[in-house]
């Protein structure tokens, strides 16, 4: 018997090849979109899971109370870490933790590398299979090294590195054991290294290990089984009450309101799981914001809804066509469970094959799709038995959603209803116009929320950001070369090329370079009795000319003066932040015992950080503990690539071997958005699919309405009616479905688009004419859509049409 379903389920389905054909191209895209979004989403949730303690581990992060707001940072104090371990017995693993680049020194190979400085506990608390050597002993000594199999084959070839002793160039040259060979990191690790050494390897550890004020690394802890994260953090106010009493009394005196718990200052613990989604927490890790994947879900199951709300209206419309085959079957004895088989069978044949299409697609489309969006599938996503259960369980749904309520609706006719020929589709007109209002209500909410991000996006890239970006190319210092000789180099053999303007350096880079890097150094200190914090950024001569600063008030610093190397030269917001209308003289102290800096010059404020946030003070400094990391060149704008060349093949010159990673900061500062960029796409495309979904589903009842009101049509152009009437007459209730749709969708664009938009300091307003354009554009596809059939019946010999009813 089931055989038999399925062999008429496949006749009726050549039967009606258009709806046929419309049903399996909307699933089909339906399911590739969903299938290519779900897989992205899956992968950005499993970051770090693959720790078999990743449920107890935590990444620690202060909360401060300030006068103005909360402050969050992960950066931690060197004794910290010891003392958790020493009075709380709920600490069993615990890791400090450095990002750095390193050089090192084997036989004849100098090579660069990621370098990480951790504590001996770091492998016992994280999962990183080990190929050579254990987890407990690789970090016992100070001078062992554990290093990723990709960088032992750099560094040893086919050699077997255990037991080999390395130079790695920390603060010098220091030879190092190598006591373990750990597997390559995989790609949902928020952890990555090639090099990693102990932690008492840092520079200026031993003067820092009683230091409570000097914050400058990431801090990992595992907890016990069966500890409360939220206990904890509790437990832990005794210690920081001690800790950092004289912070917390600056805090008091500066009017910082206390949290709820009575607390200025809290240790918090931000789970490991929850490290790569989290974007308000400065520190490792973070790199995509929850509510961007969620919003991935949404979208594909939108498109998926779309999908089946054409299934839907298919199914319910041709069935009413089959009314004589289904009073046929029933005056035969067909049972309501056997007709719901059989319409059942023919959406499952339908799906099935939609699915297996779809799968050939995804597969097709994968390598493109990452491109496009910048989203990460691997290989043993696509494979995982979790992945394809959810497929199975997706579709399964679908099936029997879509295919299920329509059978289950057309087996209830009543058997003389059906033989009187009573049943009409008018029955299931308000079923169809409200499945017809959710696709167009979600097409024009895409977009609209389109149209507005694409703006936003255009706004942070084309607002003046208060420097030259388009002209200034910055250049990483790496490799074995003292930043300060480096730069000293690179002005001596540029001097003489006149289409380079200005060079100088800079502690942090603006943007996002091609390194990845985008740090930040804060310092604290009193000023007249009042808390300041600033952003504190190593300088060198020219920066100001270099990326055409504008001075408000004061001078840039000059070689000419020796007393500028104790001078520093702040913006806007930084003179507000210490109350000074006239700055230029006032002495800033910084640090205890150590001279104050001297204001020498105002700049008018820039954004040297991304449009997501105010302007934060700032201080500029000449300062040997802040030397350039980045080479800053300002060129000519007539030939940009041949300028580009020049300077490749001079930092070829000044630091032989050493990468090239140059690039214009106009650049660095779109690379900031991509993640606005990637959801921008994300909106384009899903509501190209809504629409292209939406307008076949409504191309198909047009097509199904007509075909049902053939006779009618014919009638009236024998009574006279026109082309236009007739198009008027069909299309006038769809373009009222479309109206409807965007009357629902308009505000709930605003919200979430409005709520969006929060995220930036620096923001449009969402303008009126926005949902001008996507209401009439909407209607205007939907004419389109509705009319070309229209015409088409209207078109057509009555005659013809009469005889043939």
């Amino acid at each position: 018997m089931l055989k038999n379903y399925f062999k008429l389920a496949w006749r009726n389905l050549l039967k009606h090849k258009t709806d046929s054909s419309i049903n399996i191209i909307g699933l089909c895209v339906a399911f590739t979109c969903a299938l290519l979004l779900f897989l992205s989403v899956y992968f950005e949730f499993s970051f770090d899971r693959f720790h078999a303690n990743a449920s107890n581990i935590y990444h620690l992060y202060f909360n401060v109370s300030r006068a103005r707001e909360a402050e969050t940072g992960t950066a931690m104090p060197v004794p910290l870490t010891p003392a958790l371990k020493q009075s709380f017995p709920e600490v069993k693993y615990a890791a400090r933790f450095v990002n750095s680049g390193a050089v090192l020194r084997y036989k004849d190979k100098k090579l660069s590398k990621n370098l990480r400085f951790t504590d001996a506990d770091f492998f016992q608390m994280f999962s990183f299979p080990f190929i050579k050597g254990n987890a407990t002993t690789a970090l016992s000594g100070l001078n062992n090294v554990v290093m990723s199999a990709a960088a032992a084959k750099s560094i040893f070839g086919d050699e077997d590195p255990i037991g080999k002793t390395i130079e790695i160039q920390t603060d010098a040259w220091k030879p190092f054991i190598v006591s373990g060979i750990v597997d390559n990191y995989p790609d949902n690790s928020s952890i990555i290294y090639d090099l990693i050494i102990r932690f008492e390897n840092i520079s200026e550890y031993q003067l820092n290990t009683s230091r409570w004020d000097n914050f400058n690394h990431d801090v990992y802890v595992q907890l016990r089984d069966g500890v409360s994260s939220a206990a904890f953090e509790k437990k832990t106010q005794p210690l920081l009450a001690r800790s950092f009493a004289e912070d917390i009394e600056d805090l008091k005196r500066d009017g910082a309101a206390p949290f709820s718990d009575g607390s200025y200052m809290q240790l918090k613990l931000l789970p490991l799981l929850d490290m790569h989604t989290n974007t308000t927490i400065s520190g490792e890790g973070g790199s995509i914001n929850k509510s961007y994947l969620y919003l991935l879900l949404v979208i594909g199951s939108l498109i998926l809804i779309i999908a089946c709300i054409n299934f839907i209206n298919l199914s319910i419309g041709r069935s009413f066509t089959r009314t004589h085959e289904i009073g046929l079957r029933k005056t035969l004895g067909a049972q309501k469970f056997q007709l719901i088989a059989q319409f059942w069978s023919e959406a499952f044949l339908l799906c099935l094959f939609a699915l297996a299409v779809s799968a050939v697609l995804g597969h097709w489309l994968l390598p493109k799709y990452k491109q496009v969006f910048a989203m990460n599938i691997t290989e043993n996503m696509v494979s995982s038995p979790k992945v394809w259960l959810s497929v199975l369980g997706i579709f399964l749904l679908i099936t029997l959603l879509a295919g299920g309520y329509p059978a289950w609706m057309m087996s209830r006719l009543n058997i003389i209803n059906i033989l009187k020929g009573k049943v009409s589709i008018k029955r299931s007109q308000g079923l169809r116009n409200s499945l017809i209002v959710v696709q167009f209500s979600i097409a024009i909410l895409l977009m609209i929320c389109t149209i507005v991000a694409w703006q936003q996006i255009d706004y942070v890239k084309t607002r003046p950001l208060g420097y030259n970006k388009n002209q200034v190319i910055s250049i990483p210092i790496e490799g074995d070369i003292d930043p300060v000789t480096a730069l000293e180099e690179m002005r001596t053999k540029l001097a003489t090329h006149t289409s380079v303007e200005a060079v100088s350096g800079i502690y942090d880079n603006l943007g996002r370079g091609l390194d990845g890097s985008s740090r930040r150094s804060v310092m604290g200190f009193d000023y007249k009795n009042k808390g300041v914090s600033t952003v504190w950024m190593g300088a060198s001569y020219d920066l100001v000319k270099t990326l055409d600063l504008k001075m408000a008030a004061g001078r840039d610093f000059s070689r000419q003066l020796l007393t500028d190397s104790n001078g520093v030269v702040i913006n806007e917001a930084m003179a507000e932040a210490i109350g000074e209308k006239d700055p230029i003289g006032v002495l800033l102290p910084v640090r205890e015992q150590q001279p104050p800096k001297q204001v020498i010059g105002v700049v008018k404020n820039f954004n040297f950080e991304s449009l997501h946030g105010k302007i934060k003070p700032l201080t500029l400094v000449l300062e040997s503990r802040f030397p350039p990391n980045y080479i800053l060149v300002k060129v000519k704008p007539d030939n940009l690539s041949a300028s580009m060349q020049l300077l490749k093949d001079t930092w070829a010159q000044v630091s032989p071997g050493s990468q090239f990673n140059g690039s214009f900061l106009d650049e660095n500062v779109d690379r900031q958005y991509r993640r606005e960029e990637k959801l921008g796409k994300i909106f384009v495309y899903g509501a190209i699919v809504a629409i292209m979904l939406s307008c076949m589903g409504l191309l198909a009842m047009v097509m199904l309405i007509i075909a049902q009101r053939i006779r009618e049509i014919g009638i009236r152009k024998v009574l006279g009616a026109s082309a236009a009437n007739i198009v008027g007459i069909v299309s006038k209730e769809f373009v009222m479905l479309v109206l409807i749709s965007f009357i629902i969708a308009a505000p709930l664009a605003w919200l979430f688009m409005n709520n969006w938009l929060q995220d930036f300091a620096y923001r449009i307003k969402i303008n009126w004419w926005v949902f001008l354009i996507a209401g009439i554009s909407a209607i205007i596809i939907a004419l389109v859509t509705i009319c070309f059939q229209a015409l088409k019946a209207a078109w057509m010999n009555p005659v013809k049409t009469l005889k043939a009813e």
